[in-house]
């Protein structure tokens, strides 16, 4: 918590308009991460500057930081008239916050007021107003203009900023702005005139500049509607890093996936592994259609957690409205979907254009695909997880005439389903992309890493009885397998965190008691059961690290983002072998601090040649799959000679 450790990142000055120069990024987040205490002099203000500085904010908190913020104030010549005296001033400024404050539709600035309670309440924060006395003879409306920034690590040291930014997100996000960048180790004889500055400022000791605080009835407003803890807090904090403007590039392959998206006219499948980044790659298709034309767009997700990583995903939409039409919803949905679709077809001027988020059981329905054929506005569909709605009876959701479709799945073919499969390729015309697993793992970002985080695979040979071969249910569901279970868990390193166990419905409770009795105290089981806030929940407990396993079956498989997760144990393997790559998907992603994953699956192989005859043919190609991609492949093809599954 050093500024003398990012030293060499920071430059002298930032000027926005040069390529690849990003003051929030460059220099505000982190400099503000390293800091324990910042004074600012702002022309405006406005809550959002800390929303797109959250990164930054969260540790500053952390470090028990305090901000004294000094923002000019505008006034009208109509507003100098109505002020007599300091206490009509004190009416006056209060009035204005309140009713600015009470009018906010937008529910994002509300949470950036939210934020700013909560530094208020719990004094990390002290704000005051500034007037400009300078000429009593003109204009009241003339501005405290000055814009400058001290900061304060643990050590003392110093970083000082001047030039155009105001202390609002369009300030340090989006215009084009410079700052000179001055430290206390090489400058400290011209950083301490700026210090005076502004202790005389904050101090009200400037003739020319009325300094007051903003009036307690204004503070204690943003108090009551504040986070009432810190867990309260840290899920602010994290929605305003998705909001914040987006840090990530596009990769190369991403490009390539929008190019021939586009270029197929806005048509096609993006067939790419799971953890390549298939909604983010989709995000691009979806701003590359909203920029060019007023379109409506419709996201259909197999499962409903799925439409809050939707949410997340696009949180950055400003100009967006998020409705979510679906059984599972609103009961009065039908009738807002049909509303909302007669106001569209009015010409009416939305304020912000509509996204809709359903699921697919509700995509079909006549009830939605009758609001969609009556829409007279372009339309595009997104279909995540395409492979399911290849289905005869989800393909009717693919009925009404949309104008640009866009499917994404890592396993894009239906298992057994050759016609659903072509079903799909028919309507969605082609796949227009591919990038493979294997792809992802080779193949290196600009800094050398892969794609997608390299994995150990263990395949454990599960004897079975003669008698449990004869039983499909009581060879999956052996007693050898929880006897395999609780060794995987012996051998893990300790403490055990981050880890997901795939089981059936038979397994569960048998599982949960396993990982009880060897001191694995939080754990739970993610089942379609648990409705859609405790699903949320969960995966952000197990994310944090405070959850330790998740014992699942199969909602799991698809689409959860859970890039923290290191090792997985299959229990209950699948014969579709999409759900196989997708539980498989779970466990590659990139995370930090994470260098490599471990998948420990457990395989029953019969003994008896006819039946070992017909598992070569049926499950073989996963094992071979699963073995291929792997770091320590030249083993396990030494292990599948031993069983006898394949020749020398």
């Amino acid at each position: 918590m050093s500024f003398k450790d990012i030293k060499n990142t920071i430059e002298s000055s930032y000027y926005s308009a040069r390529l690849h120069v990003d003051l929030v990024n460059d220099f505000y987040i982190p400099v503000l991460s390293n800091a324990t205490s910042y004074d600012r002099i702002s022309g405006y203000f406005t809550s959002t500057s800390l929303a797109i500085a959250a990164r930054g904010i969260s540790k500053f908190i952390e470090h028990k930081g305090h901000m004294r913020l000094i923002c000019g104030c505008q006034l009208t010549p109509k507003d100098k008239d109505a002020i007599i005296n300091a206490e009509s001033l004190k009416d006056f400024v209060n009035e204005t916050f309140l009713n600015d404050y009470r009018s906010l539709e937008d529910g994002f600035k509300k949470d950036h007021v939210k934020l700013l309670g909560w530094m208020i309440a719990n004094n990390f924060l002290e704000i005051k107003i500034a007037f400009n006395l300078l000429n009593p003879t003109r204009s009241i409306d003339d501005l405290v203009h000055s814009k400058t920034g001290i900061l304060y690590d643990e050590n003392e040291d110093i970083i000082y900023f001047n030039g155009s930014v105001n202390e609002t997100a369009s300030g340090w996000g989006s215009n084009i702005e410079t700052i000179d960048v001055l430290n206390s180790w090489r400058y400290p004889e011209l950083i301490e005139p700026h210090i005076e500055d502004f202790e005389a400022s904050w101090e009200g000791r400037f003739p020319a500049m009325l300094v007051m605080d903003v009036p307690n009835d204004s503070i204690q407003e943003m108090i009551n509607d504040a986070p009432s803890d810190e867990k309260e807090l840290k899920k602010l904090l994290k929605k305003f890093d998705k909001k914040s403007k987006d840090p990530r590039t596009p990769r190369n392959y991403q490009l390539l996936a929008v190019s021939n998206w586009l270029e197929n006219g806005k048509k096609g499948i993006l067939e790419m592994a799971t953890g390549t980044g298939k909604t983010y790659t989709a995000k691009l298709c979806i701003e590359n259609v909203l920029n060019e034309e007023n379109a409506l767009v419709v996201i259909s997700c197999p499962y409903l957690h799925l439409i809050e990583q939707w949410k997340e995903e696009l949180y950055s939409f400003d100009d967006c409205e998020f409705f979510e039409f679906h059984s599972d919803g609103d009961k009065d949905w039908k009738r807002t979907f049909s509303d909302l679709i007669t106001t569209i077809n009015l010409g009416v001027n939305l304020k912000k254009r509509p996204i809709i988020l359903t699921i697919q059981d509700t995509f079909h329905t006549p009830e939605f695909t009758k609001n969609i054929f009556k829409c007279e506005i372009k339309k595009l569909l997104v279909v995540d997880e395409v492979h399911h709605v290849g289905s005869s009876t989800y393909s009717e959701g693919l009925k009404p005439p949309y104008d640009y479709y866009l499917g994404l799945s890592a396993t894009p073919e239906r298992y057994m389903d050759p016609e659903g499969t072509q079903r799909l390729l028919h309507y969605f015309k082609k796949i227009v992309f591919r990038f493979t697993l294997a792809q992802a793992l080779i193949l290196r970002d600009e800094k050398g890493n892969p794609f997608l985080t390299n994995y150990e695979y263990h395949p454990i040979k599960v004897n079975i009885s003669e008698g449990e071969h004869k039983n499909k249910s009581s060879a999956n569901n052996t007693e050898k397998k929880y006897q395999i279970l609780e060794e995987i868990i012996d051998s893990l390193e300790k403490p055990i965190d981050h880890l997901i166990i795939f089981c059936s419905s038979f397994q569960l409770d048998r599982v949960l008691t396993i990982l009880n009795e060897k001191g694995i105290k939080r754990k739970s089981r993610f089942t379609y059961k648990e409705n859609r806030d405790m699903r949320k929940q969960l995966l952000t407990e197990f994310d944090e690290g405070t959850l330790k396993a998740l014992v699942a079956i199969r909602c799991l498989n698809e689409g959860v983002d859970v890039p923290s997760t290191d090792k997985v144990i299959i229990m209950s393997s699948s014969p579709n072998p999409a759900e196989n790559v997708q539980r498989r998907g779970r466990v590659l992603r990139r995370h930090k601090g994470k260098e490599k994953a471990y998948i420990y699956d457990m395989v029953v192989i019969p003994d008896e040649d006819s039946k070992l005859e017909h598992f070569k043919e049926t499950e073989l190609d996963r094992l071979v799959e699963f073995i291929s991609s792997s770091d320590n492949k030249k083993e396990n093809r030494e292990l599948l000679i031993e069983w006898g599954l394949i020749d020398e």
